[in-house]
């Protein structure tokens, strides 16, 4: 098993773009909440939706330098339609979250603003240094929200509940191209001395490029730019000084090389080849060589092609495209079945008029549902309910929804069904057949490795909202998620469905090792918990299992999860759906200032959550009962 990991490093260890950050001890966990210094200040890196990267910090450093007012700082996005909502988020949500603080001062009209950065290589020498931009053989925008620092906590809201914002590998790429930048005009060339025409050149490619009237430029006022006039389509050359130590220029261009070389990555240039890829191998629709490799499962919805799934740059940003598109086909109330994962219950709370939230997700919540959606259909004041939103299973209590019910409740009243299947994953259950829609977090289990975001969003095309879904997509869709992430994504996934079946079996012989310890007061895990609505959607396969995650409390309480956790000889941090084994104590993460608000859906504050991996079974075994062994009789 895993030796720690010092708290505050990557995990997995050594990882460049690693997506969760070591919290080894339970305190630890509590501090990080608390945000000490002593967990803090060591974070190198942490959940990209919770934890701005080091790459997007330094890149959002160079831009204030260019462009911020004193007492101001940025958010970064890869287009003008997510800085916008933004933009927008902030100024709906200040007066609300505000609105009994007299000394809070709302933001005025036009001081939260938008600036468009545009990224590329100055000259055709600086572009021969930069395989991305070889690859892309096109700028890259960066859409920069600016506001005065006290908004932060908003504008990182909008950043944590979206996934909108750019990411690590984009971030990076943007530094590279100002370093090659920088280097090509220092660059002294030896025959400018006989007078080659070299110096007026240099002058020449000192300044901006390609910029029209209306860009704004360091000697523009910004504070008085409007934001419709502070967006611009004009272009900047990124040639802001960075840090040599952010950068780490020859890091990257060494990792690219060993990867194309001699790893599994293709070329970038590919990277559209590789997002057609992914789409099929989510939809199920494999090439004759893909299914060769094993790699095909069957979706069990008839018609579903490669053009029914988008990919998106998180998972969260699938649930949040799904309500956007919603939203602009009926601007109506949703409903959310069962407790979910955090972020899902503040998008539908946050954007649009409002949510009903049904956190038991089982019992009475089924009558409750059906009066919810009947006063709706019935009432002259209120609109038919617009949707219903659904983890299966849940995230952490690992519940599952009586889809069938859910479904003739939908079509009933005309509501849609949005199903999250990351964790029990297409591989183990078949919940399209359901859905009017499905959302997946790639970055769990479909990917593995835990260094690239992703998410995916598949329309069923045998359900009635199939065509507004698809034309509200087709008007609101873009496709940024980044080349190198898309890269990534395929990679890691060529295996995902040879990976599944034995996390399914190693998951399992876990959970019965807890669930028969006297020290364990309750586990969650799909084949104990809601378990007859789990089998109905379980594949009738043999490979299909019950998927990797579990969450258990301990007769103890808290001490006894601190020490069971404190003694767990794995790798312990945020995320799930990795590789190796990953523990969090779920509920002080997630819900630190609501522990008693989740403690009343049963979400224990003292909840570990395990995602299984794929380590020889008897050193999990072994783990998991030494950690069992340290709490006290």
């Amino acid at each position: 098993m895993h030796s720690e990991v010092p708290l505050g490093e990557c995990v997995p260890p050594s990882t460049r773009y690693a997506v969760s950050v070591s919290l080894p001890k339970w305190e630890d966990n509590v501090d990080y909440e608390k945000g000490e210094s002593r967990v803090v200040d060591r974070m190198v890196s942490g959940y990209p939706r919770f934890f701005i990267a080091k790459p997007i910090q330094a890149l959002v450093t160079a831009l204030k330098d260019r462009f911020a007012l004193p007492n101001e700082t940025a958010m970064l996005f890869p287009s003008i339609a997510c800085a916008k909502r933004c933009v927008a988020f902030i100024y709906d949500q200040a007066p609300k979250q505000h609105s009994n603080d007299t000394d809070y001062v709302l933001p005025r009209p036009r001081q939260v603003r938008i600036v468009q950065h545009v990224v590329e290589p100055i000259n055709k020498k600086a572009a021969a240094k930069d395989a991305v931009s070889n690859a892309l053989r096109k700028p890259v925008s960066i859409y920069c929200v600016l506001f005065p620092e006290y908004l932060f906590p908003l504008a990182k809201q909008y950043w944590q509940h979206t996934g909108d914002g750019i990411t690590a590998r984009l971030a990076d790429h943007c530094l590279h191209i100002a370093r090659i930048n920088e280097e090509v005009e220092q660059d002294v060339k030896p025959f400018s001395l006989f007078g080659s025409g070299g110096s007026s050149r240099r002058k020449q490619g000192s300044g901006y490029h390609r910029a029209s009237p209306n860009v704004l430029t360091p000697s523009s006022s910004v504070a008085s730019t409007p934001i419709s006039e502070a967006f611009s389509p004009g272009a900047y050359a990124t040639r802001s000084p960075v840090d040599e130590g952010v950068l780490s220029e020859i890091g990257l261009e060494a990792d690219a090389y060993v990867e194309e070389r001699f790893g599994r990555n293709l070329n970038l240039k590919y990277a559209t080849e590789m997002k057609a890829a992914l789409r099929r191998r989510i939809a199920g629709a494999l090439s004759d060589e893909e299914q060769k490799q094993g790699a095909q499962v069957e979706r069990g919805v008839a018609g579903l092609s490669p053009d029914d799934v988008y990919l998106v740059s998180t998972g969260m940003g699938a649930v949040f495209q799904t309500h956007q598109a919603l939203l602009a086909i009926n601007r109506r109330k949703s409903v959310c079945f069962g407790f979910p994962y955090t972020d899902t219950l503040k998008i539908l709370k946050k954007f649009g008029p409002g949510v009903y939230f049904l956190g038991q997700g089982e019992g009475d919540d089924y009558e409750e549902l059906e009066r919810i959606l009947e006063r709706h259909s019935q009432g002259a004041d209120e609109e038919p309910i617009l949707a219903i939103f659904t983890e299966c299973p849940s995230n952490p209590l690992l519940k599952t929804a009586d889809l069938p019910r859910l479904r003739e409740l939908a079509d009933r009243y005309g509501a849609a069904l949005v199903v999250d299947e990351t964790i029990g994953s297409f591989a183990n259950v078949d919940v399209l057949s359901w859905a009017d829609v499905v959302v997946s977090s790639l970055t769990k289990v479909f990917s593995g490795d835990s260094n690239v975001m992703g998410g995916s969003i598949v329309l069923n095309p045998t359900r009635s909202h199939y065509s507004s879904l698809r034309a509200a997509f087709g008007v609101q869709f873009e496709d940024l998620l980044w080349c190198e992430d898309a890269v990534f994504l395929e990679r890691n996934s060529r295996d995902f469905m040879s990976r599944v079946p034995r996390i399914n079996a190693n998951a399992l012989v876990v959970a019965e090792l807890l669930a028969a310890s006297p020290k364990v007061l309750h586990i969650n895990y799909p084949k104990f918990t809601t378990a007859a609505n789990y089998e109905r959607i379980k594949r009738p396969t043999a490979d299909a299992g019950y998927g990797g995650l579990l969450s258990v409390d301990f007769v103890g309480g808290e001490d006894a999860s601190r020490e069971f956790y404190d003694n767990l000889a794995c790798c312990k941090g945020p995320s799930l759906g990795t590789n190796f084994t990953l523990a969090s104590p779920y509920t002080i993460l997630a819900h630190y200032a609501e522990l008693d608000w989740a403690a009343q859906f049963g979400v224990s504050p003292n909840l570990v959550r395990i995602s299984i991996g794929l380590e020889p079974r008897d050193e999990l075994l072994a783990m998991i009962q030494t950690a069992l062994d340290a709490i006290p009789a």
